[in-house]
């Protein structure tokens, strides 16, 4: 990495870190003040309501206050009553339901809503009492959706992983926030979250035929015969477009010389966990599902030591890449390309766009694997959800509110997304080996080659 790229991503760091320690501050809140159905605007509402009620209302006789304070304090009680009574109902039905559900593993997908089967009573005839709830393992939003008086639970997962069960944080409150009562269920039921492939298709990346081995014959030219087509191009000869393909479809299309093609040994992937990974981990589910990695190939993931070598296997290893803490990401990148990447074969690198402990391990890794001799060039496509927008903002601005990162955060939750900086310092960072870099946006659906990384190290 760059000198210049230091300033770039320390102060997303910063803001990452203080927002995490902040949400473990507020979840460790959360968990202690859980069983007291008194909130504070309630306990402020009570103690106020009860000295009214009885200095001024009982003591002075005060008919108008006694009235106020008396009902005050008799909503409060109500609240506090019909929400502990609520809440205990809940737990208990709650617990029996899922001891009876089946072990059968719920399949979800980032991005994508899902109906596990959990529903609870709308609770319609109960007075003062709202139900909610949430996941807290794994992240997930949660949108309640009401069917024939019931609550049934529709979940988009915030990141892929492997879990063992689902847990649920179940809140019962009243309509005007003077009480609360919220408890936790656990779900036996293990959960596999994939990554969304997003807009993308079809992604012809990684190629599984490599240039021909033989010699050119030496009275003719390295090409062979105008068999293959493809896209017109300014300055392309005219006399080899077909004007047939353009009557009929309206594209410009010419005739194109065939290579000679071997087929590639062995196509080697290898998926690297890091701050904004989702992207990389979809293109990884994608290439494996539309078979673009061709009939023999490999594939790793930061997580596990292990490979796959199907399809059934890479999901299993995509998914649980996602349970990889952000700072070892790359770590076993050398290891598993000593072990599987050969000179003859394609290797394929599938990383985030936003710079992190892992770049630094993958390059070091591609440069070990070309020294040893035992590995060719290594491809790296960089993936992201797009760019953040830039934003200008005055010399007074950016001093008061340094530690505020200007990216937006991508669909759905999760990680921001990198700035144009960042993704040119990636970009930068990864095409000083031999191997090339492709950018590959998935929320637009897009792969960028490299004069567009060009044109990006340029702006």
């Amino acid at each position: 990495m760059t000198q210049s790229s230091s300033p770039v991503k320390s102060q997303p760091q910063r803001f990452v870190r203080l927002r995490k320690f902040a949400a473990r501050v507020g979840a460790l809140a959360a968990r202690v003040t859980d069983p007291f159905p008194l909130t504070p605007l309630g306990a402020v509402v009570s103690v106020l309501g009860g000295l009214a009620l009885y200095y001024l209302g009982i003591k002075r006789v005060d008919l108008v206050v006694l009235a106020m304070a008396g009902v005050t304090v008799m909503l409060s009680v109500l609240s506090v009553l019909f929400v502990s009574l609520t809440a205990v109902a809940l737990k208990v039905k709650i617990s029996r339901t899922l001891a009876k559900v089946t072990r059968d593993s719920l399949a979800l997908e980032c991005g994508f809503a899902t109906r596990p089967g959990f529903d609870l009573p709308s609770l319609w005839w109960v007075p003062f009492v709202t139900v909610r709830w949430e996941w807290v393992t794994p992240e997930a939003t949660v949108r309640v959706v009401k069917e024939r008086r019931r609550l049934h639970e529709e979940v988009i997962p915030v990141r892929r992983g492997l879990f063992s069960e689902v847990v649920r944080r179940v809140e019962v409150s009243d309509p005007f926030g003077l009480a609360r009562c919220a408890f936790r269920v656990r779900d036996p039921r293990a959960a596999r979250a994939l990554p969304s492939v997003g807009a993308l298709k079809r992604v012809e990346v990684v190629r599984t035929l490599a240039p021909g081995e033989d010699m050119p014959n030496p009275k003719g030219g390295p090409d062979g015969e105008r068999a293959d087509m493809r896209a017109y191009s300014p300055g392309d000869p005219i006399k080899f477009i077909l004007w047939k393909v353009f009557a009929r479809t309206g594209d410009l299309v010419l005739r194109a010389p065939e290579r000679a093609f071997s087929p590639a040994k062995q196509t080697t992937a290898y998926v690297v966990s890091g701050e904004g990974d989702e992207a990389a981990a979809g293109v990884a589910r994608l290439l494996v599902e539309t078979r673009s990695l061709g009939t023999q190939w490999v594939l790793g993931a930061d997580g596990s030591d292990d490979e796959a070598r199907g399809p059934q296997q890479a999901m299993e290893l995509i998914a649980r890449s996602g349970n990889t803490p952000r700072a070892d990401g790359a770590l076993g990148l050398a290891a598993f390309l000593k072990r599987h990447a050969s000179a003859g074969g394609r290797v394929v690198v599938l990383c985030p766009a936003t710079p992190g402990p892992w770049l630094e391990r993958a390059r070091a890794a591609a440069a070990q694997g070309r020294a040893s001799g035992t590995l060719g060039a290594v491809e790296f496509i960089v993936c992201a959800d797009g760019v953040a927008p830039t934003v200008k903002r005055s010399r007074l601005r950016r001093w008061l509110f340094d530690s505020k990162p200007a990216e937006r955060e991508a669909e759905g939750g999760g990680d921001p997304l990198p700035t144009q900086a960042q993704l040119r310092d990636v970009c930068s960072a990864l095409a000083s080996g031999r191997g090339g870099v492709l950018i590959v946006d998935r929320r637009a659906g897009r792969v960028y080659g490299d004069a567009h990384r060009r044109a990006l190290e340029a702006a």
